[in-house]
Formats: C-alpha cells, sequence, structure tokens
C-alpha cells in the first residue's frame, strides 16, 4: 500500500502519461493591442493512439505579448478557463473575447505587464474534435458536446489515464510555450483559474514544479468527498481518479506537496447556494483548513493564503476585490 506523502504514488494516481515530444508551434494570427500583440497559436501536445485512431492532439491558445523594451523578460501566467455549457467558448473567455466579463483574468494580467497564455482545455472550443467529430463543431450543440467529452474520458480510462491526468499534461505543454517565449522570464511563472480552471490547479502545479504562484478561485475540492453517498446532487463517473479512495490519496496530498511554492486557494462563502446559506458551506470552509494545514504540515514554507469571501454575496463568481487580492498575490511573487 503506497501512502499519500509519496510524490512517486501521486505521479502514479495521475496515470500513464504520454511521451513528451519536441514543442511545435504554429501561428495562426496576430492582432495588435496597445500594450503588445494578441496571437492565436496551435502547439502540439501529444501523438494519436493508431489502436484506437485518435488523431494527433493540438492545444489551441490566444497568446498575449506585452511591448517590453530593451530585451527585457515580464513573468508569465497560465490562465485556465471555466467550465460551463458554451464548450465553445473555452480560452475566448479568460482572453477577453467572449463570455463573462468578470471572467477575462488573462487579459487583465496582461495588461499588468505578463506574459499570458489562455488555453483551451482538452474538451473546450478548438479542441472539441480530439474527443469525436460530430457534426458541425462551429455552433454550439450542449448535448453533442457533452457526450463527445464523455467518450473522450473513456478513451482516457481506456488507456491508463484519468481527466486530471490529462489536465495536468496538457496544460504543462502551456508551459513549454512559454518557456519557449524570449520574452518570458522562465524563473516567475504563474497560473489562474475559476470553478472548474481551479479545480484542476492542484493537480497541474503539482505535476509541473516550474509554476511559481498560482491561484484558484471558486473549484478547489477534495476529490473523493464527489464518492461519498452523502453527498447532495450528482458527478460524472468519468471525472473518477482510478484508486484515489483505495489508496486514501485525495487532493490536499497534492496541494501538500505544492509547497513551499505559493498558493492562494479562494472559495465563495455560500458558492453553491448561490448567494443563500447552503448545506456545503461548512464543508467547503472546512476542506479550506485541511487544504492550508496539508500544505503547511509540509514544513517547506508559508507561502499559502486562503480566502473564504462575502463579495457578491459569496456567490461561485470572481469578483472585482477578490480578483484584486489575486492580482497581488501574483505580483508579489512573480514580479521582481
Amino acid at each position: 500500500m503506497v501512502t499519500a506523502h509519496d510524490r512517486e504514488a501521486l505521479i502514479e494516481l495521475l496515470g500513464e502519461m504520454p511521451e513528451r515530444q519536441p514543442l511545435r508551434i504554429d501561428t495562426l494570427e496576430q492582432v495588435p493591442l496597445k500594450n503588445g500583440i494578441r496571437y492565436k497559436i496551435r502547439y502540439f501536445i501529444e501523438a494519436g493512439n493508431p489502436m484506437i485512431h485518435t488523431p494527433d492532439d493540438w492545444g489551441s491558445a490566444f497568446l498575449f505579448v506585452p511591448s517590453l523594451k530593451n530585451g527585457k523578460k515580464a513573468p508569465a501566467i497560465v490562465a485556465i478557463h471555466q467550465d460551463d455549457v458554451n464548450f465553445h467558448i473555452g480560452k475566448a473567455e479568460p482572453a477577453g473575447i467572449m463570455g463573462d466579463s468578470t471572467m477575462y483574468y488573462g487579459k487583465e494580467l496582461f495588461e499588468r505587464g505578463y506574459v499570458v497564455i489562455c488555453p483551451d482545455r482538452y474538451y473546450h472550443a478548438d479542441r472539441r474534435k480530439i474527443c469525436q467529430d460530430w457534426g458541425d463543431f462551429s455552433q454550439p450543440d450542449t448535448e453533442r458536446d457533452m457526450y463527445s467529452w464523455l467518450k473522450r474520458n473513456g478513451v482516457l480510462l481506456s488507456e491508463g489515464r484519468n481527466c486530471w491526468g490529462k489536465e495536468a499534461y496538457d496544460l504543462s505543454r502551456a508551459v513549454d510555450v512559454l518557456v519557449s517565449l524570449p520574452e518570458v522570464d522562465a524563473d516567475n511563472i504563474g497560473a489562474i483559474g475559476h470553478s472548474a480552471g481551479a479545480n484542476v490547479m492542484s493537480y497541474f502545479v503539482f505535476f509541473d514544479t516550474r509554476v511559481k504562484a498560482s491561484v484558484a478561485n471558486c473549484g478547489t475540492m477534495e476529490m473523493n468527498s464527489y464518492w461519498d453517498y452523502n453527498r447532495p446532487g450528482g458527478v460524472f463517473g468519468s471525472l473518477a481518479m482510478p484508486n484515489s479512495v483505495k489508496t486514501g490519496i485525495d487532493t490536499h496530498d497534492y496541494i501538500g506537496k505544492i509547497a513551499p511554492r505559493a498558493f492562494f486557494i479562494i472559495q465563495g462563502a455560500h458558492q453553491w447556494g448561490d448567494g443563500q446559506p447552503d448545506i456545503n458551506d461548512k464543508a467547503t470552509e472546512k476542506e479550506l483548513e485541511i487544504f492550508k494545514n496539508a500544505y503547511l504540515n509540509e514544513g517547506k514554507g508559508s507561502s499559502i493564503n486562503t480566502l473564504f469571501f462575502e463579495e457578491n454575496k459569496g456567490r461561485h463568481s470572481f469578483p472585482p476585490e477578490v480578483k484584486e487580492q489575486a492580482y497581488r498575490w501574483l505580483d508579489e511573487h512573480l514580479k521582481k
């Protein structure tokens, strides 16, 4: 029996990882902005599986590069989008192109001087066809996109993989893009995400030790709690990390191993009750303490912060004052 305190055991639980191949980047478009350039790029993530005829997997992202003088380098951010019924939006939301304007954190951090990459997660926007090519993907179709995502997760499980390991690896390839850029200070790379973009953060930042500071807003949860029959609501079985309950390994174990790198976990006080007191409020607050203690128990520093916010009635949101605290946290740890 492995222990939850073994980094190798945590890596193993993330599932099989593909062979990391040389990075290839194609620039699809570039748009001049007031303080720099926004590129649309695609980049190679992993080879397809000929046994089941999956195609090669290419990432898609908006990349913001600020204007820099005299060869100066800038810190960089991976801005991870949320889940929503709008699978077609993906990277465009943190990039400030479409979607909820309160989620434009990628564009806003670029305006603060960061190089920012806003990648599509593996079942959103330009990457939906890698799940299954079911018709015209130029238009949203929630049912089609949901079933294609579920099939893609089935592919992962059949290969000895899981969605969390896939997310961690894919986002690590976005870091590969950043460190390849001459404008990026590779010693100061951060990440930010909301909701599902926060949920994947613990595994991604654990996996990729190049990420120095990160912010997870409204989404960090103990993964084994999904399967507790006393938990209200439902969840897709394809979100399981096989053997997590058997080994006793949970999200807090991954967070503990992030130490001493800076980690900021934020939760809305009433996020699951849409601004009203809810049965899950106390459990969410308790988990914040579990995460913080797991990090501090590693004894490697104290660069962790947690926030249980009431702004915007504590909804599942990223309100302005909370975002400002998140941005200052990143500035503190990434800007020399």
